[in-house]
C-alpha cells in the first residue's frame, strides 16, 4: 500500500509543524496496532531480513574492507591545528574566538551592565 504525504509534502517544516506532526505520531500509532489486529497481520518481522545469506555477509564485509581502505590515503579528518569549518573548507584566523564563547559573552554582559537600554551598543569582532 502506498501513501501520499509524510511530513514535508515537497516543502519546509517549521518548528509548530514538526511539533504537531510528532505529537500525532503517537495517536496513529495506535491506530496502525488496531487495523493490524483486525486483519490479523503483523509488521513488525519481515522474511526478508529473517535470513541472511553466507554470500550477503561476505559481499558486506568486503565492502566495509574496501571503504575502510579508501579511507586511509582520503583522510576526511586531517590532524590540522588550524579551525577550519567542515561544510565550506574556510580556514579560521587568529581572530577566531568562538572557543572562548562563554568569556566573550561575560565581557560583552560586563560592558554593557549599568547602561541604559537604549543607549547600548553591539559590535561585532
Amino acid at each position: 500500500m502506498k501513501t501520499f504525504g509524510g511530513l514535508t509534502h515537497g516543502r519546509g517544516v517549521s518548528d509548530n509543524v514538526l511539533a504537531r506532526w510528532t505529537q500525532g505520531m503517537t495517536a496513529l500509532q495506535h491506530i496502525c496496532d488496531g487495523i493490524e489486529k483486525f486483519c490479523g497481520i503483523d509488521f513488525t518481522s519481515s522474511d526478508q531480513h529473517l535470513k541472511i545469506s553466507d554470500s550477503r555477509v561476505q559481499r558486506d564485509n568486503d565492502d566495509c574492507r574496501k571503504m575502510v581502505e579508501w579511507f586511509k590515503p582520503y583522510n576526511p579528518f586531517p590532524e590540522n591545528s588550524n579551525l577550519i569549518s567542515i561544510s565550506t573548507g574556510v580556514v579560521g584566523d587568529s581572530r577566531m574566538n568562538c572557543h572562548m564563547a562563554k568569556e566573550e559573552g561575560i565581557l560583552g554582559i560586563k560592558r554593557i551592565e549599568g547602561s541604559n537600554f537604549y543607549t547600548v551598543k553591539f559590535r561585532r569582532n
